[in-house]
């Protein structure tokens, strides 16, 4: 079985959730496990599960995102199966997150800013995930700018540290970067208070992590009442 699990997004100022990051699971004996190859999914696959999803969502969790790897992202049949969905997600803000991990594919500079042009003018916002990490170095982000409508900055990929000081130069020159370039800032792997208190000084738009809010299993339209419980445990 498959299902999305949700990530909170907080907004800043007034701190609070306004929507899910989306994570893929599979259910394999008694757990909820992170899939070993995304790639055998389809965009039909996907998306079908977005709309019998979405309609259980809170009324203020409007914010979603959902992961698609670089080899995914240039293929045209995801932007197709995603634009087939757009009307009955209406009342949903869809932004597609563009992850850094390296894809299977030879995927030139070419392709991928066509890519990005197609998503951003059917109405969809575009993420650059985990920028500074993998993939999302800041070639990618002045070839995308154009398209690009948030950075997303993941802590946890520069754990373990000494503390938060050690990554700040670098948090900073994101920071100032989205500023500059007008892009929105979400700062990822919130994992205490401590981490909260430190990072409300850096001007995000956004917060993710686990001090705010774990995934959590979301229930489609189908699902019946004795679904496996949000408490199952997820690896």
């Amino acid at each position: 079985m498959l299902r999305f699990w949700g990530q909170p997004k907080f907004s800043r100022e007034p701190l609070e959730p306004i929507g899910y990051e989306l994570f893929l699971r599979e259910y394999n004996t008694g757990n909820w496990e992170i899939p070993t190859d995304f790639s055998k999914f389809t965009a039909t696959q996907i998306t079908d599960l977005l709309t019998r999803t979405t309609p259980e969502f809170p009324e203020k969790m409007k914010h979603i995102s959902i992961n698609l790897d670089i080899d995914q992202f240039v293929d045209p049949f995801f932007l197709q199966a995603f634009f087939a969905i757009k009307q009955q997600l209406s009342d949903i803000q869809l932004s597609i997150e563009l992850t850094e991990r390296t894809g299977q594919l030879n995927i030139s500079n070419a392709q991928l800013i066509t890519a990005a042009k197609r998503f951003n003018d059917a109405g969809f916002y575009i993420i650059l995930d985990d920028v500074s990490s993998g993939d999302n170095q800041l070639a990618r982000v002045k070839l995308l700018n154009d398209f690009v409508h948030e950075y997303k900055f993941a802590i946890q990929n520069f754990r373990p540290f000494e503390s938060l000081e050690d990554i700040v130069p670098n948090l900073t020159f994101w920071r100032d970067l989205a500023q500059k370039n007008q892009k929105l800032f979400t700062i990822e792997g919130v994992e205490s208070k401590q981490d909260l208190l430190i990072l409300s000084h850096y001007q995000a738009d956004m917060f993710q992590g686990y001090a705010l809010g774990r995934p959590i299993y979301l229930p489609t339209q189908d699902d019946p009442d004795s679904v496996i419980s949000e408490s199952t445990t997820c690896y």
